[in-house]
């Protein structure tokens, strides 16, 4: 089979090529670029240089394709309309012209985020969607598209995982900079707020047995860890790894708004928007819980990596590239 992927020289992308030029259903990965090749600097794929907003690129590259890992994604912006612009226009580019140019399998890569919070245990596919950030907004907002414009010759797939974390990963890392140096930051009290996490071969994995389901029909599932967690169990595991002791801060919500609002106004006298920002915040004070349970049906999908196990990877990971 021959696949497109965008969003390849990101984190969860750049693990997802790796494991297609592995393997022997693949026998061509083209990889959209817009800049550098990052993490897949000299490896076996096809470059096609270009954006999301270059229908003439997307036209040949999708050609002849018969997958498409739809992973690139815009994941904070200072405004909604460019949030949109790349998660919601880029989508319905690239679908418009893969349903034209017949290919089989479009898989999109959503988020937790799209769905909403959980109020009244793991959030699952058939419940209301309700973000509460700009970023979630704008997954959900492509969902829509996709469910609009999807038609019955393509078999679709929109995969939400909750949050990512493994080797490659800038994000989450800051906190495990943080506890490297000693400090780990809770927000509330350590048991609740709980998170859902999955670590990024399982999150490849999902893609992957998402692939081998053609139905021809739109089908949506959450790709998650094998547990629930609470800030108290990743602050255990994650000094276990370390071998260091830490000090916890344990912080308000209304104190992460504020701290996330003074943040964002400094930095925005750079002209930086950062990682920790108001929307963000709207996001860090809430519980993302998500269930697994249709993807372990319908895909065959299992969360292979323990929290322990990841971490562990991740952690030594940092520590071999000198991150930490």
């Amino acid at each position: 089979m021959k696949a497109f992927v965008t969003g390849g020289t990101g984190f969860i992308g750049s693990h997802l090529v790796d494991q297609l030029i592995e393997s022997d259903k693949y026998t061509e990965v083209r990889c959209m670029i817009r800049n550098n090749e990052k993490w897949l600097k000299n490896k076996n794929f096809v470059r096609v240089n270009g954006d999301l907003d270059d229908l003439n690129m997307l036209k040949k590259a999708v050609k002849n394709a018969d997958v498409i890992f739809h992973l690139a994604g815009r994941v904070k912006a200072p405004s909604y309309d460019q949030l949109a612009h790349t998660n919601v226009q880029g989508t319905e580019n690239l679908l418009r012209i893969a349903q034209k140019q017949g290919v089989n399998k479009f898989i999109v890569l959503s988020s937790l985020a799209a769905a909403g919070p959980s109020q009244n245990g793991p959030v699952t596919e058939d419940q209301p969607m309700n973000p509460v950030s700009m970023y979630g907004k704008s997954k959900k907002q492509m969902e829509e598209i996709v469910h609009d414009i999807g038609n019955n010759e393509i078999s679709i797939t929109i995969l939400r995982p909750p949050a990512v974390y493994g080797p490659r990963e800038d994000q989450i890392y800051s906190f495990f900079k943080m506890m490297n140096n000693r400090i780990c930051p809770i927000i509330g009290n350590g048991h609740r707020p709980r998170i859902s996490m999955v670590y990024v071969a399982d999150v490849v994995n999902g893609i992957l047995k998402a692939a081998e389901y053609q139905p021809k029909e739109i089908k949506t599932y959450f790709i998650t860890g094998p547990q629930i967690y609470t800030w108290n169990q990743i602050r255990g595991t994650t000094t276990k790894v370390l071998g260091k002791k830490n000090i916890p801060i344990y912080v308000k919500p209304s104190t992460v708004k504020k701290i996330a609002g003074t943040i964002e106004k400094t930095a925005s006298f750079f002209g930086i928007y950062p990682v920790l920002n108001r929307d963000k915040a709207k996001e860090l004070v809430l519980e993302w819980t998500c269930s697994a349970q249709k993807a372990e049906k319908e895909l065959g999908f299992n969360a292979q990596y323990s929290l322990n196990e990841g971490i562990s990877r991740t952690i030594h990971w940092y520590q071999r590239h000198h991150w930490l």
